[in-house]
């Protein structure tokens, strides 16, 4: 067996192996593209990483990266791993309330972006890191692996930290081997590089020895040019971008014939839009991945499999579930309970701040609130994503974030907030408000202009529509289900 690598050691070694290829590929929107070399991609990191030191960085501290898709967050990535420190991916259209609550919760080291708000290196001075070595610093092995934020269940911010040192031999990276990367591999992450989905895919990949295709911002009809000219041959989505690429005119007409991986996660997928992308790009091809950012669990399914077992995420792989009732009670296979997994030794595989530890039952199973059922084959469905939390185009929208900024509205007796089904998105973001004064509502634009003021554009609701009265039961809570199922499901 080989010596163990780190992230910052794996792209060293790979950069003196084939310093002159092109390994990070960025595509603009305005139609250009900016690329590294693994020579340019490992020295600039290098700097960076050098910078890093200076702050203080090492094992353990958290360096926040509140930039979009581009070359630099890639190459800031890469050198905090090569500083031992633990990335902090943060979206950075966030607002500055949000943001700031989530930084509260880290109180990262240091912080790369470009806000002038902040403390930060930023894009221009990672420009200018000329006086700093372009050799690998000494450093630790990273440990937290990745820090990823999430607004919570209860609204309030929370961390998701993925414990462990950052650490293996060659071609040991056992997430590589379950999602079948090679090493001559070109994958293509459209997402935004905040997601759990796509960041950790491309650190993955990278530390494999593969190369990497991003985009400013996902476009369907561009994404069919890129997989074209670059010819990728893993390509990672989530069910909306599926969609919405199946919708373009002329998909069925080009040349797709690069991509070997499809790997779709993070919602439910419609059965046409599975379909579809199996008729598109092969069965084979086709993989869906059921997991959690806390790695609960894991199943895998590709399209051979799904087409003989159609609605299913699959079976475990080193996972067991037991499905239970509200009594915690173990259900029989095909009836839908809630889901709770054990991942390898039951150990977890995560760690919470500013949120609870998840709910665990048995030895060592814990649930992330999805339900579903396991078929008698041992084959998982999901009935609902979860109870309350809102799946839209692949992101994650708690409810209780959304509420705490309309209930602020002087003119507002209360608010639920759900998703309704959505062609494109999966899910749409729709807020019913009880007024106080049912003869003098709230304006709808001034709540919907809050909202734009204090969240991200994606949690913002599509529709805001005013009642007289919340439905409740009989312990005064709202009745989330019964108002989805009132308008659509």
């Amino acid at each position: 067996m080989s010596e163990p690598l780190t992230a910052g050691s794996a792209a060293h070694l790979f950069a003196q192996r084939a310093p002159d290829e092109v390994v990070v590929i960025c595509a603009r929107e305005d139609g250009g593209a900016d690329t590294l070399t693994r020579q340019q991609f490992d020295r600039w990191a290098n700097r960076l990483a050098h910078r890093l030191l200076e702050a203080g960085v090492g094992p353990g501290d958290f360096v926040a990266v509140i930039l979009p898709n581009c070359v630099e967050h890639l190459v800031a990535t890469l050198a905090i791993y090569k500083a031992g420190g633990t990335p902090m991916p943060v979206s950075y259209s966030m607002p500055a309330e949000e943001r700031d609550g989530l930084l509260a919760l880290a109180t990262p080291r240091c912080i790369i972006g470009d806000m002038a708000d902040l403390d930060a290196i930023s894009r221009a001075d990672m420009q200018a890191l000329e006086s700093y070595p372009d050799m690998p610093p000494e450093a630790g092995v990273p440990n937290p692996v990745k820090a990823l934020g999430s607004g919570g269940s209860t609204g309030k911010p929370k961390l998701i930290v993925t414990p462990g040192p950052f650490q293996f031999p060659e071609g040991e990276h056992p997430t590589a081997k379950l999602l079948r990367f090679l090493p001559s591999d070109l994958q293509y992450s459209p997402g935004p590089l905040y997601h759990n989905g796509p960041f950790f895919f491309t650190q993955v990949m990278l530390f494999h020895g593969g190369r990497i295709l991003v985009n400013e911002r996902f476009n369907a009809a561009r994404m069919l040019d890129l997989i074209e000219e670059y010819r990728p041959t893993a390509l990672n989505l989530v069910p909306t971008m599926m969609q919405r690429l199946l919708r373009e005119p002329e998909v069925e007409s080009r040349d797709l014939s690069s991509v070997r991986l499809l790997w779709h996660y993070a919602a439910a997928c419609p059965d046409w839009a599975k379909r579809g992308c199996i008729e598109l790009f092969g069965a084979e091809t086709v993989l869906e991945l059921w997991a959690a950012t806390e790695a609960t669990g894991i199943t895998v399914i590709d399209g051979a499999e799904w087409l003989e077992h159609p609605g299913s995420v699959g079976r475990g792989v080193l996972t067991e579930f037991r499905i239970v009732d509200e009594e915690r009670q173990v259900l029989p296979p095909g009836e839908v309970g809630e889901i709770f997994s054990r991942f390898g030794d039951g150990s977890a595989g995560y760690q919470y701040l500013g949120a609870n530890e998840l709910e665990t039952v048995g030895d060592g199973f814990v649930s992330v609130g999805d339900l579903g059922y396991v078929d008698e084959e041992g084959y998982l469905y999901l009935a609902d994503r979860r109870t309350d939390m809102i799946i839209s185009g692949g992101a994650n929208i708690f409810p209780a974030e959304v509420e705490a900024v309309i209930s602020s509205h002087p003119a507002v007796q209360d608010v639920a907030v759900v998703g309704l089904k959505d062609d494109d998105l999966g899910r749409r973001v729709h807020a019913i408000v009880e007024p106080r004064d049912s003869s003098q509502p709230p304006d709808v634009e001034a709540l919907t202009a809050m909202c734009l003021q204090e969240l991200a554009r994606y949690k913002v609701p599509r529709a805001i529509e005013i009642v007289d009265k919340l439905p409740r039961n009989e312990a005064g809570k709202i009745r989330r289900l019964a108002l989805r199922e009132a308008r659509g499901g």
